[in-house]
């Protein structure tokens, strides 16, 4: 991605060559964070599947009785988060 400084602007009006240089180094820019956002997004996305593999290998190995507890326990939050 190009780092030179586009022609400088004066007052009047500027020519399709600066408009066009403009272009590019919004472009360029517009680029850089969008790669930047998707490196971000799937860094948290493997955070994210990595914590809800550890959470299912728990879930997995534990017993009926405390998963049904647990559920009764979220259900009756959320009933009560509604009122």
């Amino acid at each position: 991605m190009s780092e030179q400084a586009p022609t400088a602007l004066t007052d009047s009006e500027p020519t399709p060559e600066v408009v066009a240089q403009l272009l590019d180094v919004v472009a360029d820019h517009s680029v850089d964070h969008a790669l930047s956002d998707i490196e971000r997004m799937i860094a948290r996305l493997r955070a994210d599947a990595e914590e809800a593999a550890e959470a299912r290998e728990v879930l997995r190995n534990t017993p009926a009785a405390v998963l049904r507890e647990a559920l009764r326990l979220r259900a009756a939050a959320r009933i009560e988060a509604a009122r």
